[in-house]
């Protein structure tokens, strides 16, 4: 109660004199403003200099003592002349309860070196376009906190961050509503209902296929492959968007994986109903589709149409590889293969939570064993990339075209 009492409000009087509430002298003064009226209600003059009963004020006895306030004293009430009233207000204790408790919240609660450092990596990090959860596992050492911590520090502004640099947070273009375009027939074997009847073990271990495509007047495009049980999201340049160069992308894959890697990579695969994908025989072939007992082992299944969301773990994955590849941004006709080997590495070594911190790199040499996994990488030219050099942005692929002696890519925008 004692830290929590303040000051009353106090109208100084001339008559401070500790008598003041009992006096009854009149006429103290030779000339008397207010004749016959007792002097302790007079304010015209200091009673110091003309009454020779002026006493002075002594410490109360009940603030020098539990409760430390004015609160239960009658003369409070009445008309105490003590300058120094202490009282206690519970709506006031409880707001400066609460404020003090706020503020021992506020800020960061380490070092401030040590702070400085972990502010340093993170303004870094997000630079580089890493999202702040794969900056908390790849700098676990240094930045030592959680993403969702990383979020708040953004959020207050510390160290001169801004909510500006997280990408996903500020928002996403708004979409072009255009006429859907005509499925592509498939037949119903291939379903996405025959997908499901399929043993879960076989869903959980199969590869999702789309494209990423730049302008309409751009004839190149990306094949992308994504392997599920790896995360590991392999992206191919084809010379047209059409199925022919599909099929040879497919084609050039199979030869580069050694072994039986491609039997279980392509035990199942899952695409949309794009042009591209049209030729079901033809790709179910070079994913190893054969005939059992007069029956056809399907391997290559379809998606609903406009139900993105049935392989949305390729879906997802292309954010990443939108954020080096940004629609509008390059002409997809300049890409070469060394550019695809840049992109693949940056985003297959990023951290994934899905993954307990791991990369997809070192989930694909978990699950094939180094031997396979990196004869396959080495055959892409894909490389584990160190964190200090990770990358999420388009300017890193100028960067390696540049130590390959080449042109940095026309921009758009």
């Amino acid at each position: 109660m004692r830290e929590n009492r303040h000051l009353r409000a106090y109208k100084a009087r001339r008559s401070a004199c500790r008598g003041r509430n009992w006096c009854k002298r009149v006429g103290v003064c030779a000339e008397c403003v207010r004749e016959g009226a007792y002097c302790a209600g007079c304010d015209a003059r200091d009673c110091r200099d003309e009454c020779p009963a002026y006493a002075d004020q002594v410490a109360c006895d009940v603030l020098v003592g539990a409760p430390w306030v004015c609160n239960g004293c009658r003369k409070n009430r009445y008309g105490c002349n003590r300058p120094n009233r202490y009282v206690y207000d519970a709506e006031v204790a409880q707001k400066a309860s609460d404020e003090r408790r706020s503020d021992s919240r506020k800020g960061i609660d380490m070092p401030r070196e040590k702070a400085e450092v972990a502010l340093a990596h993170i303004k870094d990090g997000l630079s580089r376009g890493l999202s702040p959860y794969e900056i908390s596992v790849l700098y676990e050492d240094v930045v030592g906190v959680h993403r969702s911590t990383i979020y708040r520090w953004v959020d207050a502004g510390y160290g001169g961050l801004t909510n500006l640099e997280l990408e996903r947070k500020v928002g996403f273009k708004p979409r072009d509503r255009k006429a859907p375009r005509k499925p592509t027939p498939h037949s119903p074997k291939r379903s996405h209902g025959e997908f499901e009847k399929l043993p879960g073990e076989r869903k959980g271990a199969r590869t999702e296929l789309d494209s990423v495509v730049g302008r309409a007047v751009d004839a190149q495009a990306v094949l992308t492959l994504y392997n599920l049980p790896c995360h590991v999201q392999l992206a191919l340049l084809v010379r047209a968007h059409d199925c022919g160069s599909v099929k040879r992308a497919i084609a050039d894959v199979r030869s580069v994986m050694p072994g039986r890697m491609f039997e279980r990579w392509m035990r199942t695969a899952l695409t949309d109903n794009g042009d591209e994908f049209a030729d079901e025989d033809g790709i179910g072939e070079l994913l190893g589709e054969r005939a059992e007992g007069g029956e056809l082992k399907v391997r290559l299944y379809y998606c609903d149409p406009r139900q993105s969301q049935q392989k949305g773990g390729c879906e997802k994955n292309h954010t990443e590889v939108r954020q080096l590849l940004e629609k509008g941004m390059f002409a997809f006709d300049e890409l070469v293969p060394a550019d695809m080997a840049v992109l693949m590495s940056h985003v297959n070594s990023n951290p994934r939570e899905s993954l307990g911190g791991k990369s997809p790199i070192q989930m694909l040499r978990f699950v094939y064993g180094d031997g396979d996994a990196g004869a396959l990488l080495d055959a892409l030219g894909i490389r584990e990339v160190p964190r200090d050099e990770l990358t999420l942005r388009p300017e890193i692929l100028d960067v390696e075209r540049a130590r390959r002696g080449e042109p940095p890519l026309t921009r758009l925008r």
